[in-house]
């Protein structure tokens, strides 16, 4: 049973911090963020920084979920500045 948490964990980590990369390398590629929400973006990260806090908070140290939050915030924020750098 605790193989199967294991790999729950690394797919939803997976997931989280890969969601917004096929975002990022659409809008490089095409050098158009027409189609982005900043707002989702700015929920996203403000959602993962809460989501960290209570981590810590509620269950101490776990390294999964602290590389979950950090690595997707990172992502969000390149995602900001991508589109940031493509907006009109």
């Amino acid at each position: 049973m605790k193989s199967v948490e294991i790999a729950l964990g690394v797919v939803y980590n997976v997931c989280f911090i890969g969601c917004f990369i096929p975002q990022i390398v659409k809008s490089v590629r095409t050098r158009s963020v027409e189609d982005v929400s900043i707002m989702l973006c700015v929920m996203s990260i403000v959602g993962y920084m809460a989501a960290l806090g209570y981590a810590l908070m509620k269950f101490g140290f776990d390294p999964l979920l602290c590389t979950n939050y950090t690595l997707s915030g990172i992502s969000v924020m390149v995602m900001i500045a991508v589109y940031y750098k493509y907006k009109l």
